[in-house]
């Protein structure tokens, strides 16, 4: 019985640890999203980029979990290194939702990873959807209702301003990490990261 328990013991520790260094990669893979695909807004420091696209990846494959901390961290380090000083609260609630929620609409997949099924492939697309309504969403009220307090530049017309932007980044968000989802569920992605 006490080889047992420790058996068990130590792949509860192994997969805490696998969890660890995934949500540690997602997080990464969110920030060199965000940083290095960003363009610019109409509205400094405000910029435009694909960070969504991996969140998307990162709710659906591994869960609400994985998607929010990735969502939060990765994102708004990237605000953080781009001198986004004034966004990164807003980013860390923001992105953090928006991948809790995708996570949480997509296990209702019911833990298949068959996509192709037309029902689990509509509720991912229906997961990805919600997730970029969020961020666009969560952005625009921040703008128009929060951060012109702070910074001048910011307020109502700001925020309709950068609305287009914002929805350009998350129709671009859902088509490229909703595919390259479907592309890595192919590939068996998770059994290679023995998860």
């Amino acid at each position: 019985i006490d080889t047992i328990t420790e058996f068990r013991g130590n792949s509860m520790v192994r997969l805490r640890t696998k969890k660890m260094i995934l949500n540690g990669l997602m997080i990464a893979l969110v920030f060199i999203a965000t940083k290095f695909t960003a363009i610019q807004g109409p509205i400094p420091p405000g910029f435009v980029n694909l960070g969504d696209a991996v969140i998307i990846i990162a709710a659906i494959l591994f869960g609400g979990r994985t998607g929010m901390l990735a969502g939060a961290f990765g994102s708004a380090l990237a605000d953080l290194a781009s001198f986004a000083y004034i966004y990164i609260p807003v980013t860390f609630i923001v992105k953090g939702l928006e991948g809790l929620v995708i996570g949480i609409v997509a296990s209702k997949i019911n833990g298949s990873t068959n996509l192709k099924e037309n029902r689990n492939f509509l509720i991912g697309l229906i997961a990805s959807i919600i997730g970029a309504f969020i961020m666009i969403a969560g952005y625009f009220v921040a703008e128009a209702y929060i951060l012109g307090f702070i910074d001048k530049k910011l307020g109502f017309t700001a925020a309709v301003t950068n609305l287009p932007f914002n929805i350009v980044q998350g129709v671009a968000s859902v088509a490229v990490g909703y595919s390259l989802t479907l592309l890595l569920i192919k590939l068996n992605i998770k059994k290679y990261l023995n998860l």
